[in-house]
């Protein structure tokens, strides 16, 4: 094995913008309508193509001796082959088994579950949800060409193993950690040992179940020397939400309350010997700050010189917006413009209270949808967002210097869910495709004795190939056909989606009542059929609407019928008075020599120059701060901002 050293580095260029990254929410059984927890995720990837499949995995029993394979899942299709795991993730096409990198003791017996990126739901009604997180430590995968992975278990294999073989949320934290301490923990959105991605190298998961209610959190990152693993977890108050949002949330952890604080052996330790953490600065002996020790602050000279305010917004906008949405009054105090950073003054609490029963599953699937509207953060306004009124804001150049407010709801997001983790075979996974704000969840079984309806996990289309035998286009269409007019389209959108999801919860209700006198058995076999029967209906059904859509709003204005008087309304999206008065777009400002003639020749030609001479000044100072840096780290192992290893 070669010799490790550790240095310590000043960390110059970053990328431009934080990860493509995820949003989860976790709603305690007391805080919940229903009784039960409730969590969610919403896999935001663009950086890539996804695997846009929901995959089925079974229930299988293994032989003594048998080895559980640790993968490099890939991001794009397919992101795993391997008839091993499942019939559906088999190889077809010419397609090749995926080759594990590591591998672990196989249990006797492992629990059937729904699979995508993550683990979702198993038949035991433990859920889970996922975002990615910043660290001060990153880790890459053992690779032949790559010296410098040493670690096997990614997230992804991590929640499925907690799938495979756990009823409760504490027995998934008690699974996962020890196993990412001993293959070592990696993420895949860790850049480069060059470029670090500190910004999403660590991970955080929510995580609950139905026997016995309880919720918890699971932060982990990369240990010392880019290997093994650092982790934490923590119990949430049953009366409590907490949003997740792409940064730790742990912070004060009480390491003599196993109750309800879990941890890796020596959690401390790293961030003594940086200098990141001393218990000195604790109010007593026994308390950790988790996020305060381990959570990533770009250094000044980072790239963009604005990363510390994308970070902390990036974050924090959406934990205080996911509680003004599903506890509203105890989030009255809470101070949008704080941000969330490991240094922030009088942080965010991890969690809020809820009164009891208050937050529906309704509720929680419209936070997702969310764009931060009738705030003065609201996407769905202002010149940027159009005439049309559209909250998505894709990429810019990486010249630019600047920010737009994340949203909940992205554009970019493949898939999200929202599942109530119940007991006795009757958890459910609302699953929708595509942006958030234009899909309908639709109701699948956590202990489903089938896979979903082919359209679900079909080979005959992926997000480089349309196929209408693959669900996510029907979603995707109409979301991307939205962006044309988005404040007249997705209001029809989001009635139909609501319209969808109100019939599903009346479906749910009354299969799970006809089949109460059932053996165990044939009750989910029944609830397995009548789920997909549904969502295969509502996916017909979302496909007409697609037409019904193009239709409607095609030719720029809204065409109700045939009708020579009253079919059709030719001002129906007329363009808005605001928007037209914008010397920019020139209508008002037409002039025979061009609608900009005069008025914007000569800020033009200032603003071309001006353009030019930022881009020149920006290059250089790129170029000065990586020969300051690379100087910097090269002087003084004392300076420094983050924490790799090279070998």
């Amino acid at each position: 094995m070669a010799i490790k050293a550790v240095f310590m580095v000043h960390a110059t260029l970053q990328a431009s913008t934080p990860a493509f990254a995820c949003t989860s929410i976790a709603v305690g059984k007391d805080a919940s309508a229903t009784g039960y927890p409730i969590i969610t995720h919403s896999d935001d990837s663009g950086s890539h193509t996804s695997d846009v499949r929901l995959i089925r995995i079974p229930r299988k029993k293994w032989p003594a001796g048998s080895k559980r394979p640790l993968y490099d899942w890939a991001p794009g299709y397919p992101r795993v082959v391997s008839s091993e795991l499942s019939p559906e993730y088999a190889a077809v096409e010419g397609q090749s088994e995926t080759v594990p990198i590591g591998h672990i003791p196989q249990v006797e017996e492992t629990w059937a579950y729904w699979d995508a990126v993550y683990g979702i739901q198993n038949e035991r009604g433990l859920s889970i949800g996922e975002s990615t997180c910043t660290a001060k430590t990153a880790g890459w995968a053992v690779s032949p060409d790559k010296p410098w992975g040493y670690n096997r278990a990614m997230i992804h294999d991590l929640s499925k193993i907690a799938m495979e073989r756990c009823e409760t949320a504490r027995c998934a934290v008690e699974t996962m950690g020890p196993i990412a301490v001993e293959q070592g923990f990696y993420c895949e959105d860790s850049g480069e040992p060059t470029a670090p991605a500190y910004q999403s190298s660590a991970e955080c998961l929510t995580i609950a179940d139905g026997v016995t209610g309880e919720i918890w959190l699971f932060n982990v990152m990369t240990g010392r020397g880019n290997a093994s693993a650092i982790w934490a977890a923590q119990r949430i108050p049953s009366d409590h939400v907490v949003p997740v949002a792409n940064s730790f949330t742990i912070r004060k952890m009480k390491l003599n309350d196993p109750e309800n604080f879990l941890y890796s052996p020596g959690v401390t330790k790293l961030a003594e010997e940086m200098g990141w953490w001393s218990s000195r600065d604790e109010i007593a002996a026994d308390v950790f700050d988790f996020f305060g020790a381990y959570g990533y602050t770009p250094s000044k000279e980072a790239i963009p010189p604005n990363m510390v305010s994308k970070l902390a917004y990036y974050s924090g906008r959406r934990m205080w917006r996911v509680w003004g949405l599903l506890t509203p009054e105890a989030a009255r105090n809470i101070d949008p413009d704080k941000g969330w950073l490991p240094y922030t003054p009088d942080p965010y609490p991890t969690s809020l209270q809820a009164r009891k029963g208050s937050v529906t599953v309704q509720m929680v699937m419209d936070a997702h949808r969310d764009h931060y509207e009738g705030t003065g953060y609201d996407l769905t306004v202002g010149m940027s967002a159009g005439p049309g009124g559209s909250p998505n804001r894709w990429a810019t150049p990486s010249a630019a210097v600047g920010q737009w407010e994340r949203a909940i709801s992205m554009y970019r997001t493949t898939f999200s869910h929202v599942v109530e983790a119940k007991p006795h075979g009757l958890g459910v996974m609302w699953f929708g495709y595509d942006a958030p704000h234009g899909t309908a969840y639709l109701p699948f079984y956590g202990a489903a004795t089938a896979g979903a309806p082919e359209a679900w996990h079909s080979h005959e289309g992926c997000q480089s190939k349309f196929s209408t035998k693959v669900a996510w286009w029907a979603f995707n269409l109409v979301n991307q056909y939205s962006d044309l007019n988005f404040r007249l389209i997705n209001a029809d959108v989001q009635n139909k989606a609501h319209k969808i999801e109100a019939e599903g919860a009346e479906a749910v209700a009354k299969w799970e009542k006809e089949v109460s006198t059932m053996d165990a058995d044939a009750a989910v076999a029944e609830l397995t059929k009548r789920s997909n029967a549904f969502a295969e209906a509502k996916l017909s059904e979302w496909w007409e609407f697609a037409g019904h859509l193009f239709a409607k709003y095609g030719r720029y204005v809204i065409t109700y019928n045939e009708s020579e008087i009253g079919g059709e309304d030719a001002l129906g999206q007329a363009y808005p008075m605001w928007w037209l008065s914008s010397p920019e777009v020139g209508f008002l400002t037409w002039a025979r020599k061009g609608s900009h003639y005069g008025l914007l020749e000569k800020p033009a030609g200032m603003f071309l120059v001006a353009g030019v001479g930022m881009l020149l000044t920006l290059l250089v100072a790129v170029g000065v701060a990586y020969e300051v840096g690379v100087r910097k780290g090269k002087q003084s192992a004392s300076i420094m901002d983050v924490y790799i290893a090279q070998p």
